[in-house]
């Protein structure tokens, strides 16, 4: 098999000639038929997490079909299609038990952290990460709705409680949660406020469901834009995919009781707060992480039936990697780019 190695933080792409991986108890061997290049790729790459491991084969965002069974494997079979979640979880803690398995306190697999992941010909995969393809989804879709419609739709319902009628503000919003974010909130009949730095983005943002979009250029003040819209009320939501940069204008946007559900910024950057903001509107600050497999499982039953659309922005063979980093660099996508092996 072949697979994309980094050999240390920051290091170039080497493809490598390898023999698959040993089967471990609770495991599949998966042939990769598509993986999802994410921003958090460009971190892992980078090695920004404190338990990072070289040399790795990143990728999380993994579809394929499975090609042998490790022992006490008994949810699937050789040849089901299946994408995967992020992690496991171990059913037994805290949060398992609390129904929480994102945030599970045993589980250390994370693909393209911990073990090796979806950029190779084959992977490695836990039982406890995968969800049947239904057959209307092809993989290049599926590998990457877990990734992002399966976290917008935890972000918006279950962490950011939105409900029918309500304005949302969605910063970074071509990116692949932002552009799937804004068909579920169209699907729930709420409204959406898309922000993006590009007038080329506009047509496209307006198609996936965005009643509003602001272009933010030098000098744009975000917050007055989102007052200017909602008549001087603010929004009741934000869902905040940027972090640092559009941090302080999301919470300024809004209303009195509002929530911000902060998705982005998962670095070590910091960011400016004024507490008596949220002392005196009341407002929530709230994170979400992940999605789980319910949440994955709601997503493809959305695809399948056509109501959601994964937005794929291209496919690329594996050797062409860097080129799909550069282009993420450059924020030359809407929607996901997936590489085929």
């Amino acid at each position: 098999m072949r697979a994309l190695v980094l050999d240390a933080k920051d290091a170039p792409f080497r493809i490598e000639k390898r023999e698959p991986p040993r089967l471990q108890a609770g495991t599949v061997l998966l042939r990769v038929r598509a993986c999802g290049v994410c921003h958090r790729d460009l971190i892992d790459r980078r090695g920004l997490y404190p338990f990072s491991m070289f040399p790795r084969v990143i990728g999380h965002e993994i579809a394929g079909d499975i090609l042998e069974l490790g022992p006490d494997v008994t949810s699937f079979r050789v040849g089901d299609r299946v994408a995967t979640t992020h992690r496991p979880s171990c059913g037994q803690c805290r949060a398992c038990l609390a129904n929480e398995p994102v945030r599970c306190e045993r589980s250390f697999w994370s693909y393209g952290m911990t073990v090796d992941g979806g950029y190779a010909e084959i992977c490695l995969a836990h039982e406890g990460t995968l969800v049947k393809i239904p057959d209307e989804i092809d993989y290049n879709h599926a590998c990457f709705l877990h990734c992002t419609a399966a976290v917008a739709l935890r972000a918006l319902l279950h962490r950011g409680r939105l409900v029918v009628g309500e304005t949302v503000l969605v910063t970074g919003a071509s990116g692949g949660v932002g552009i799937h974010a804004l068909q579920l909130i169209r699907h729930v009949e709420a409204r959406s406020i898309a922000v993006t730095s590009s007038e080329s983005k506009v047509a496209v943002l307006k198609e996936a469901g965005a009643n509003e979009v602001i272009v933010v250029k030098p000098g744009t003040k975000l917050q007055d834009e989102v007052l200017r819209i909602t008549d001087g009320q603010g929004v009741d939501l934000a869902l905040e995919l940027v972090g640092q940069p559009t941090f302080g204008a999301s919470v300024k946007s809004l209303r009195p009781g509002g929530r911000l559900v902060l998705v982005g910024n998962v670095t070590a950057e910091r960011v400016e707060m004024n507490p008596g903001i949220f002392i005196l509107k009341e407002l929530e600050l709230i994170g979400s992480a992940s999605a789980k497999r319910g949440d994955v499982e709601s997503i493809f039953a959305l695809a399948a039936k056509g109501t959601l659309k994964p937005i794929l922005a291209g496919t690329l063979p594996l050797e062409e990697a860097e080129k799909a980093h550069e282009r993420l660099r450059s924020r030359d996508v809407v929607g996901r780019l997936v590489l085929v092996p």
